[in-house]
């Protein structure tokens, strides 16, 4: 039986291309994670299971409801499901970051430098004018390594994690970096 060499070629060219592209998912992340602006989000844990993935932890923030009175942008009635925002955050007093304005489709041109958004997209179809937007920012789900997830499962459910460190790009892209309690940090996502 021979082979064609063709079919041997564009085995090796998948391969590739598949390799390139997980590998440019893992430096992707690891750029924002490495180069990102760390901001510490308040959050209440629940702890489900994905059979496919593992532990992990699903995570809810105070900025994922947001008020429409931090809408800044003018003739926006709604928001479909699916609608890409941007959330401006600052640092709170007690060392939390908090929404303190938020836009339709794209951080304004004339934003301040130091400024922090975070990009997010809206979970339900809602009017802007009388209920607040549901924003996911893909920062919901922590996966937890199984060496660890049995300590941070109980603190969790003890009530004691409640601070999740943030590295947000100048993008607005969000990538979890550390869980802590009360300041100190009980796991750090690694890099790579």
């Amino acid at each position: 039986m021979h082979r064609k060499p063709w079919l041997l070629a564009s085995a090796a060219a998948s391969v590739v291309a598949l390799c390139a592209v997980l590998v440019w998912m893992i430096a992707d992340r690891a750029a924002v994670l490495r180069d990102g602006r760390e901001v510490v989000l308040k959050t209440e844990p629940i702890d489900p299971r994905d059979l496919l993935r593992g532990r992990y932890v699903r995570l809810n923030y105070a900025i994922s409801s947001i008020p429409p009175l931090l809408f800044t942008d003018d003739g926006v009635d709604y928001f479909d499901s699916g609608t890409t925002i941007y959330v401006r955050l600052e640092e709170g007093d007690d060392g939390f970051w908090q929404a303190e304005e938020a836009v339709v489709g794209a951080i304004p041109a004339d934003r301040d430098d130091d400024a922090v958004w975070i990009r997010g997209e809206t979970r339900f179809r809602v009017a802007s004018t009388s209920s607040p937007a549901n924003v996911v920012y893909g920062i919901e789900r922590f996966y937890a390594p199984e060496r660890v997830a049995p300590e941070i499962e109980k603190r969790m459910l003890d009530g004691a994690v409640t601070e999740v460190v943030v590295a947000v790009d100048e993008a607005g892209r969000a990538q979890i970096k550390a869980l802590r309690q009360g300041g100190n940090t009980i796991f750090t996502e690694r890099l790579w």
